[in-house]
């Protein structure tokens, strides 16, 4: 028999892309909040983890051997305005979930962020100093040290881009958008990240747990750039005109919340855990503009229903 895997926040771009990749590995059962999504091969259900008993009783009806935790606010600008629905979804839910993963031979796997760093220097390590410079970024560092509570637990460091499930435009489909159209838009030259395509994530991690790593583990590509050169990237890889994308500098953009300029991830733990390098960059936007051209985009956007 296949292991059971309950994804909460199965209706999220990386819910969702995880569920694609691994069901046929896994038995798996998606939890959402309020969008529906119908994945084939996967059960999905209406579950609210701010609520404990809820949580409880359908936590005891599927009783997975592995849980992976995706479901959080994620706004960062939204996080900053309104920090007390923040904490509820992001940290005290998170404390529901832990609650009532009564085995302790059931792997919790918690989707972190790399905004758990300050962003100053980039290039940041598991054991560097978690210092985030926004509240969503503390709201995770808070639901890390729930996790990490449990004894069998994985808390993977992230920044990812996908094809949403949603009626809504992840960063990587609005780029497209905007090359598509022909409209002009701006990137931020000094803004770094390790960003990772959801698909190869979804294979990577599929790996950890068969190899049952325990631990945190940043799991970005191996390569960083900025958000400039990350749009001009897409261009390329979809055959648009880069020279749409103007470069501008972060520190002119009026967020509501902070943000780090540099929040690259060294993955080399991550990779001698594995055996193999992950992925750059350049190799998951690649992989991103293929699935398009295979119909994952229009596959994956067919699951959500009203």
């Amino acid at each position: 028999m296949k292991k059971k895997l309950l994804i909460t926040g199965v209706s999220g771009m990386l819910g969702s892309n995880v569920a694609y990749v691994l069901r046929d590995e896994y038995d798996i059962i998606g939890w959402y909040n309020s969008n529906p999504v119908f994945i084939p091969g996967t059960v999905s259900r209406k579950v609210d983890i701010t609520d404990q008993g809820s949580v409880k009783r359908w936590m005891a009806d599927c009783d997975p051997a592995i849980v992976m935790h995706c479901a959080a606010l994620t706004n960062v600008d939204y996080c900053e305005k309104n920090k007390v629905e923040a904490r509820k979804v992001n940290v005290e839910a998170t404390g529901n979930i832990v609650a009532v993963c009564d085995n302790q031979d059931t792997k919790v796997v918690y989707v972190s962020t790399d905004s758990v760093y300050d962003g100053k220097k980039g290039n940041y390590t598991e054991g560097d100093p978690i210092v985030p410079c926004n509240y969503y970024g503390v709201t995770k560092c808070e639901a890390e040290s729930v996790i990490k509570s449990r004894r069998n637990h994985i808390v993977v460091r992230t920044n990812i881009f996908g094809w949403n499930v949603q009626n809504k435009l992840s960063l990587a489909e609005w780029v497209v958008s905007n090359l598509e159209r022909g409209c002009a838009f701006d990137g931020f030259m000094d803004a770094m990240f390790s960003s990772i395509y959801t698909m190869d994530f979804a294979r990577i991690l599929e790996i950890m747990l068969r190899r049952d790593l325990v631990g945190t583990f940043n799991l970005g590509s191996r390569t960083s750039v900025s958000k400039y050169d990350f749009a001009a990237l897409i261009a390329g890889a979809f055959n648009k005109n880069k020279d749409l994308i103007t470069p501008i500098s972060i520190d002119g953009f009026a967020f509501a919340a902070k943000r780090g300029k540099n929040l690259s991830l060294n993955t080399n733990k991550l990779s001698r855990a594995l055996g193999a390098e992950l992925p750059s960059i350049e190799e998951c936007v690649s992989a991103f503009a293929k699935d398009r051209e295979r119909g994952v985009a229009d596959e994956i956007k067919r699951w959500s229903r009203p």
